[in-house]
């Protein structure tokens, strides 16, 4: 990294992996905030490079080895390249909404981005051709803009997270982000067969002590934690947990008034639950014999 001036209060990154359906929405939503983008890729084997490169991001192929590493890798060579004061980062399947671009824009105009640390954007989920206003889904805040000098990822290698202390300053931005994942069911249905096992190897870790827990303290700072919390100390040790994830979504979170979609979507959940939670038992169980061997 140079110690020359940053070139920009903000620069982005966005990891891939055969996105080609999808980089272009991305990136289009991206450049209306920065101009200064890294596309790191994990070895694909389509066009997604050649489409990120069209557009004007700097693209770095990377051999994958899990979520957060990839990352962290991303976001070192976001500052390698741009030197900015703060990152902003997307997945591949999201985009911005023009309310969430003009917010930003204004405070990266008005040198007000440096009021706070880490801001929370505001998720959408779309499913099944919907968009899902109930189930819970809606309360998602994700922290996709943060300074760089506070900008890690921890050892989770999937749903990962940043690393942050509890004694920085949050805000959150007005306007959406919306997300729509699924390009096909067959992908969709794999990409989250493999995200249950990684979930099962995470929930071992947890088992086992060797991932670090949330306190409390630290859930009631950050809200983005919470959830993460909940899972840890409470979600974890329930039985019935398939069912219960049904119900949670379906019922209590009335994801019945998305229709058919908040069906689909409350059935797909329970459906994870139940694969990362044979995994999981699964993984116990094997290591149980390997600890009295």
């Amino acid at each position: 990294m140079t110690n020359e001036k940053p070139t920009s209060q903000i620069a982005g990154y966005v990891i891939t992996k055969n996105e080609e359906q999808n980089i272009q929405r991305c990136l289009t939503s991206l450049l209306k905030v920065t101009k200064h983008i890294v596309v790191l890729d994990s070895e694909s084997t389509d066009t997604t490079i050649q489409l990120a490169q069209s557009l004007g991001a700097q693209c770095i192929v990377n051999k994958f080895e899990n979520y957060a590493a990839q990352r962290n890798v991303a976001i070192e060579k976001t500052k390698e390249i741009f030197n900015p004061d703060y990152i902003i980062t997307i997945d591949a399947d999201e985009w911005l909404t023009d309310d969430l671009v003009a917010d930003l824009n204004c405070r990266i105009k008005a040198n007000a981005l440096y009021e706070y640390d880490i801001y929370l954007v505001h998720l959408q989920i779309l499913f099944d051709n919907k968009t899902l206003k109930w189930g819970g889904f809606q309360k998602t805040w994700l922290p996709r803009v943060f300074r760089t000098d506070i900008a890690t990822y921890g050892t989770r290698v999937v749903n990962e997270h940043i690393s942050i202390s509890p004694k920085v300053s949050v805000q959150k931005l007005k306007g959406l982000l919306i997300n729509d994942d699924v390009v096909s069911w067959e992908d969709h249905i794999a990409k989250h067969n493999k995200y249950s096992s990684l979930e099962a190897k995470e929930r071992l870790n947890l088992f086992l002590g060797s991932e670090s827990k949330i306190n409390i303290k630290t859930a009631i700072k950050l809200p983005h934690l919470r959830r993460r919390f909940l899972r840890q100390h409470i979600w974890d040790r329930l039985p019935a947990k398939p069912a219960l994830r049904f119900i949670q979504i379906y019922i209590v979170g009335l994801g019945i008034l998305d229709g058919k979609a908040g069906f689909h979507r409350a059935i797909f959940e329970a459906w994870q639950e139940m694969c990362t939670d044979l995994k999981f038992q699964k993984l116990k169980e094997l290591n149980n014999k390997s600890s009295l061997q």
